[in-house]
């Protein structure tokens, strides 16, 4: 049975026009990509070794037995950027919808907390409501180096907190480098549990190590079928060649749309399962492939919730985007005749909301392809851990290959880093005193303000 399948027709010139790949120039840049991935095989990136490494299965599978016996009410993750939009698109894609609110959908798991912010509002109001159950709260913390300013200092904030109960090293769990960083330090001298990145694996490209997997397995997901599809996927992609390939055609479709004048590539799912995906999409793309002056711009939609904000943009805007659609619905929500004597309505009357969501989704690609906006279209036969994997896979692999294409180092991210230079030397971190003074310099210059 099919999982995935992707369409492609609506992004070829043949459907969109002069907006439109020609079919020459994706089978050019298709052998571009099947000569490339056969050097790269020889030498693969790291990550491409996970869904057959089963990285720390072992010890994953050891520490969630040993929680599961502790009648834990909260589940609290730090982490930020690849450290934590992993997990919440695991998490929205496979747990109930309110999982949070209500302990009939949670199947005897814990609550969880997310915290990729420091606003200082939400750290105050997350400590308020596990505060009263802090001898109950498991704490997860990721940060492969450990000198992310924004997790040490939620880290050092709730670790204060988690000292107020009895037996909270045990409640402690870190997420960190194999062999470095500040976190191995601490978990040497606090006594915390440890679990690990492999080697050469960045933060956004670590979803399928236990950055991703753990937290998972803590709420009853199945890390097994889910790395089972990033393998399913692998080996699909070494199988086939050319328009056969998902990943080649998908990588040879967007890095086109790039060069010929669409830079701005929306992911779009029809399925709110689906929708921290596209989250998810946004920092691989934009973080891999913003670089040396170019690079796609991704960007988010939910459909059909866009139809109603974004939707006219896309339609009669300018031509600079292409629209990546994901759909699934499997669901049924029968619409009953409740106005039976209002003509208007009667076409919705015992039909089902899945056929409605399915024509809104059709509807779309149709009005987007009338108006010349290319379209790509991955429809999923269900939202399952199998799925999603083999979805992580499949976009990580894209981007691996829109690197090659645009001749960009995919695994960096130098632009980040200088940010966070930066705001250690603003927060008096010793060694930094030069960038001290020229922050200092730039937040004393006159500025131009308008105040209401």
């Amino acid at each position: 049975m099919r999982t995935i399948t992707m369409d492609l027709s609506n992004v070829l010139a043949g459907a969109v026009g002069e907006n439109g790949i020609e079919e020459n120039d994706l089978r050019l840049t298709l052998g571009k990509l099947s000569e490339y991935y056969a050097r790269l095989l020889t030498k693969p990136f790291p990550f491409m070794m996970l869904p057959s490494m089963r990285f720390q299965f072992n010890e994953m599978n050891a520490l969630a037995e040993r929680v599961s016996k502790m009648n834990i009410k909260n589940l609290v993750i730090l982490g930020i950027g690849g450290s934590s939009l992993g997990t919440q698109t695991i998490f929205e894609a496979l747990l109930h919808p309110f999982h949070n609110m209500d302990e009939r959908f949670r199947n005897g798991k814990p609550r969880y907390f997310i915290l990729d912010n420091i606003d200082p509002h939400k750290m105050t109001a997350v400590v308020e409501t596990v505060l009263p159950d802090i001898d109950r709260t498991l704490l997860v913390v990721i940060s492969k180096s450990g000198e992310t300013p924004e997790t040490i200092s939620q880290f050092m904030l709730f670790n204060e907190l988690m000292k107020k109960a009895d037996g909270y090293r045990d409640r402690i769990i870190l997420i960190t480098d194999i062999d470095k960083g500040l976190l191995n330090t601490i978990a040497q001298k606090e006594g915390y549990a440890v679990l690990n990145l492999p080697p050469g694996i960045g933060g956004r490209f670590s979803v399928l190590t236990p950055v991703g997997l753990f937290p998972s397995l803590l709420m009853g997901i199945n890390i097994k079928k889910m790395s089972d599809g990033a393998a399913g996927m692998a080996a699909h992609i070494v199988r086939y060649d050319a328009e056969e390939n998902m990943a080649f055609t998908l990588a040879a479709i967007l890095y086109l749309m790039y060069k010929n004048g669409k830079p701005i590539h929306v992911m779009m799912p029809y399925c709110e399962r689906l929708a921290a995906f596209a989250n998810w999409f946004r920092q691989l793309e934009a973080e891999s492939l913003g670089k040396k002056g170019s690079g796609p711009t991704p960007a988010r939609s939910v459909g059909v919730t866009d139809q109603h904000s974004q939707l006219q943009l896309y339609v009669e805007g300018p031509k600079d985007k292409c629209i990546l659609l994901l759909y699934s619905a499997t669901s049924e929500a029968p619409i009953p005749d409740s106005f039976g004597y209002l003509d208007d309505v009667a076409y919705l009357a015992n039909k089902d909301m899945k056929d409605l969501f399915h024509a809104e989704f059709q509807g779309t690609r149709m009005s987007l392809t009338d108006a010349g906006t290319p379209n790509i279209a991955l429809m999923l036969d269900e939202v399952s851990d199998y799925n999603i994997g083999a979805l992580f896979y499949l976009f990580e692999m894209v981007t691996a290959f829109m690197g090659n294409l645009l001749g960009v180092n995919a695994f960096a991210q130098p632009g980040v880093e200088q940010g966070k230079i930066y705001t250690k030397a603003m927060m008096g971190k010793e060694g930094f005193e030069k960038e001290k003074e020229k922050t200092d310099n730039f937040l004393c210059c006159p500025v131009r303000q308008i105040i209401f």
